[in-house]
């Protein structure tokens, strides 16, 4: 994990919502790649405010998503007139987009470690699980908590990554780019606290276990001392549902790191042109 900053769970809703009736800012501007971007942007928008304060926001639909608005994004970013204007008048808003595109970018990469993290506790738990091997499942369980955490340290800073400028205006493009990276940056909110909420039934995994201290750490009740044949095939297959769940994300935030570093490129290619 490479990326730690300061912890928070409150997703204020207000902050993200733009209803599908507001009129974006820059509609005036009827190329076809724009259109399409300010359609992207307001229907992450509307599926974040949807998602936040879930038990569990759908990861793999938001990622969907994301990457759509990047894809979107990285055609307006090849646009003469977007060129024109971020190396021009509006430099400052291309240095602003630089900073908040690598912010994200780094962001999926530390979410891209969880998510492996996940897994592997997932794997671990069930490997012990299947054993009968109670210390390896309490400690996978135990890494499987502590990256939990990490992925809403994660989902505060993109809390704060979701505000944009305040001096960008509705005329410009660099409001353009600020408007795509707020809205990846909020809905990125949803999703990884969605995937933090996404625990294991601690107490049933846990009756595989037979060491009363470790389980005492993981603030879950001593286990039986017989395990029910139904208590650990529910418990396995609630691990096997997670895995698959993990991998499946695994794929969907590496395409969307992939389009994150690609826009960095085409910002980086504006910046300073050949």
């Amino acid at each position: 994990m490479h990326l730690t900053l300061s912890p928070g769970r409150t997703t204020r809703k207000a902050a993200h919502a733009r209803t599908a009736s507001q009129p974006s800012p820059y509609q005036h501007q009827h190329h076809p790649a724009l259109a399409r971007l300010d359609g992207g942007v307001r229907e992450l928008r509307s599926w974040t405010v949807s998602s936040s304060g879930s038990v569990a926001a759908d990861g793999s639909s938001g990622l969907a998503l994301v990457e759509a608005v990047l894809a979107a994004l990285g055609v307006v970013l090849e646009l003469p007139h977007a060129v024109a204007a971020l190396h021009g008048g509006e430099a400052a808003a291309c240095d602003r987009a630089l900073d908040g595109f690598l912010v994200l970018a780094d962001a999926y990469g530390t979410f891209e470690s969880a998510l492996l993290a996940l897994r592997e506790s997932v794997v671990e738990a069930r490997g012990g699980a299947r054993r009968g091997d109670g210390a390896t499942v309490v400690a996978a369980l135990r890494a499987y908590r502590r990256t939990e955490k990490e992925l809403c340290r994660l989902a505060a800073a993109m809390r704060q990554a979701s505000r944009p400028a305040a001096d960008a205006t509705g005329n410009d493009v660099g409001y353009v780019v600020a408007e795509a990276a707020a809205a990846i940056a909020a809905a990125s909110e949803a999703i990884f606290l969605g995937c933090a909420a996404m625990s294991p039934d601690m107490l049933s995994i846990s009756k595989t276990a037979s060491s009363k201290n470790w389980l005492s750490r993981l603030h879950v009740m001593p286990a039986a001392k017989k395990v029910l044949p139904e208590t650990a095939m529910a418990a396995a297959a609630e691990l096997e549902r997670l895995e698959e769940c993990f991998g499946e994300l695994e794929s969907e935030s590496e395409k969307v790191f992939r389009r994150l570093l690609q826009s960095r490129v085409s910002l980086l290619n504006i910046h300073n042109p050949l």
